[in-house]
């Protein structure tokens, strides 16, 4: 086992092996992961993080290149190869990536995402507590689930179980000195109060496309987006030039199906009405994404639940759907 203190050690070990460390850190709109340069800002305590490991993988907005009209010219931007750490994540999280990989590394793969998953240590902090939204046990994972995990701290006592589950996670803790404990057993996980039974979901989306449920499920969105950009697996962008009169940049940024321009088209919206936009949320979630890599496209984090301003409640919409005859 590893205490606290020999554990901030090991992350400034990994900083000055040239790991750029990403970790929760309290700030006044909540717990955020972001680059730190000093692990004693690292908060443990935390039930998530208000943004995700998204963040890290699939940034918000990223420069792909850099044109000039007048010298008829476009070069790439490389993006920074350096090692990256991700530590002190919850499980949920980690799970998603596992999704993210399965989507954006594939028979089609997204080289930049790629490059920078090669470049990623994942080190998850196992869940002590968890809140009323957390739903991650009725997605087939749970607060001590290792998917995604290259390596996964366990809660015992004031001190930490270490345990290795990928061949990169067992590198990175042999370059630090760390050795993983094998038949220890840690504190138990915390339970979840909120489950949902989603099964016969997919068989219900297969065939309830023009379903008059839509509207009523979709009644209190407003298409913000807000749950969009709290979500650890959606993962739709644009790509937009941002330029002045003959140099500028073009760009690729989070989209979202919520919002009413998405896949518009020059004289045509495919997606007339919130209730078309919602659809296509949870058509994409449970039954597209599925169809693709075999695998849900939600890990029951709860994000979406606290993030939505009118209180639409995935899980009573899972259930209003399954319930649906």
């Amino acid at each position: 086992m590893i205490s606290k203190e020999r554990l901030l050690d090991a992350i400034r070990e990994a900083g000055a092996k040239d790991y750029a460390v990403f970790a929760p850190v309290a700030k006044d709109a909540g717990v955020m992961l972001e680059e730190i340069d000093d692990p004693a800002s690292i908060n443990f305590d935390h039930v998530l993080t208000v943004n995700t490991l998204k963040d890290v993988g699939l940034p918000r907005v990223e420069a792909l290149a850099e044109f000039d009209r007048d010298a008829r010219t476009m070069e790439a931007i490389r993006d920074d190869d350096g090692k990256v750490l991700v530590f002190g994540s919850r499980p949920c999280d980690a799970a998603a990536q596992k999704i993210l990989d399965a989507i954006l590394i594939g028979e089609i793969t997204d080289s930049r995402y790629a490059a920078r998953r090669e470049r990623m240590v994942m080190m998850t902090l196992a869940c002590s507590t968890a809140d009323d939204a957390c739903f991650c046990s009725s997605m087939g994972y749970g607060p001590h689930d290792p998917t995604g995990s290259d390596v996964l701290l366990l809660p015992k006592g004031t001190e930490f179980i270490v345990r290795s589950h990928t061949p990169r996670g067992e590198e990175f803790l042999r370059e630090l000195g760390m050795t993983p404990d094998a038949d220890v057993e840690g504190d138990p996980p915390p339970e979840l109060k909120r489950k949902v039974e989603t099964g016969g979901l997919k068989e219900k989306l297969d065939k309830n496309f023009d379903d008059p449920i839509w509207n009523s499920v979709s009644e209190n969105c407003v298409s913000c987006g807000a749950c969009f950009y709290m979500c650890p697996t959606c993962h739709c962008f644009d790509v937009i030039d941002e330029s002045g009169l003959s140099r500028g940049r073009r760009l690729r940024l989070w989209d979202t199906c919520s919002f009413a321009g998405f896949t518009k088209m020059a004289s045509h919206q495919p997606r007339v009405g919130r209730h078309a936009r919602y659809r296509q949320r949870i058509m994409h979630k449970f039954k597209y994404t599925v169809d693709n890599v075999n695998l849900v496209a939600c890990v029951g984090d709860g994000r979406c639940i606290r993030a939505c301003p009118y209180g639409v409640d995935l899980c009573e919409v899972l259930e209003a759907l399954v319930g649906n005859e």
